[in-house]
């Protein structure tokens, strides 16, 4: 049994769907406003300029690692996590944190179910990868597609184990937080609620999702992980349990680029397409894993002690 969509009630007392999409963005316009003008500010007392960051690379000096790693981490959360908590807090008023789910206590099921999911879909999602970059793309989409490599890859640059954790913090805690309260939390709801068919409102907000990002050779397999998270959502209603899978994620990503990161680099660099058996048998884990925590999602939230 699938889990229900939102009550009749519960629609007609939200607010129009236009309207809180409008003060999203506006939010996170004036919240982009606002991380630049404190990016100004960390840029004046660090005496490190914010042009520099288009010149990130992997033998940029440690200081400007960690005033880059700064940078990103105040325009995330004031781009992503204030404006959502505040269209949260607007338009859903005390209830915000209902609204969220965030009052709901993550069941230990969906938390190891969930990584789980996302462990066997690797290999499909890696295949997924080869063939985006096999697509062809503009001039303009490649530019930001090196860009966007380069600052990754001088941010992956960790020589010590602090600056492991401040990663983390910057490339896995924060956008776990911040997206998923504005992916999920907020648009997907709010998708479910208008369009009242939650598939729908689950690759709605995972196509939105992937193409924020503006990394195109990527949108394939981040279209993939926001629909994991979207029905892990949906049927856990519980924003913990995709916070924790992308935090998962991200995390296993940056540690693995911590321990083995030549390694992981040459093998990127030879584009080598995925093993297709591999990928087949991931991509069938895949549907037979989503069928079944669709079909026990809520007998076996019982089971959970």
């Amino acid at each position: 049994m699938e889990p229900q969509t939102l009550s009749t009630a519960t629609r007609s007392a939200r607010m129009p769907l236009l309207m809180i999409l409008a003060f999203l963005f506006i939010g996170m316009i004036v919240g982009t406003l606002l991380a630049s003008l404190v990016n100004l500010l960390i840029s004046e007392i660090w005496g490190i300029p914010l042009s520099s960051m288009m010149d990130i690379n992997a033998e940029t000096l440690f200081s400007e690692r960690q005033f880059f790693r700064t940078v990103n981490l105040v325009s995330h959360i004031c781009t992503f996590t204030i404006p959502g908590l505040a269209t949260a807090y607007l338009f859903y008023k005390r209830n915000w944190l209902a609204q969220l789910e965030l009052d709901i206590r993550p069941q230990n099921f969906f938390i190891l179910a969930g990584i789980l999911w996302l462990m066997v879909s690797f290999p499909f999602a890696q295949w997924s990868y080869w063939f985006n970059q096999q697509l062809p793309l503009p001039s303009w989409a490649t530019s930001l597609e090196g860009q966007a490599e380069a600052m990754i890859s001088g941010l992956l640059n960790m020589e010590s184990s602090g600056e492991l954790l401040f990663s983390l913090l910057v490339m896995a805690v924060a956008p776990a937080v911040g997206e998923e309260i504005i992916f999920r939390g907020i648009l997907q709801k709010e998708f479910e609620a208008q369009m009242r068919n939650p598939h729908l409102a689950v690759w709605a907000a995972a196509v939105i999702f992937s193409g924020f990002h503006m990394q195109f050779e990527g949108f394939l397999p981040r279209l993939i992980l926001g629909a994991l998270l979207g029905y892990l959502f949906y049927w856990s209603r519980s924003l913990w349990i995709p916070i924790i899978v992308h935090l998962f994620y991200n995390g296993t990503q940056i540690v693995a680029y911590y321990t083995y990161g030549e390694a992981l680099d040459e093998m990127a660099a030879e584009s080598e397409m995925p093993n297709l058996l591999l990928s087949l048998g991931s991509l069938a884990l895949f549907i037979i894993g989503g069928w079944y925590l669709a079909k026990n999602s809520k007998t076996l939230e019982e089971k959970i002690v």
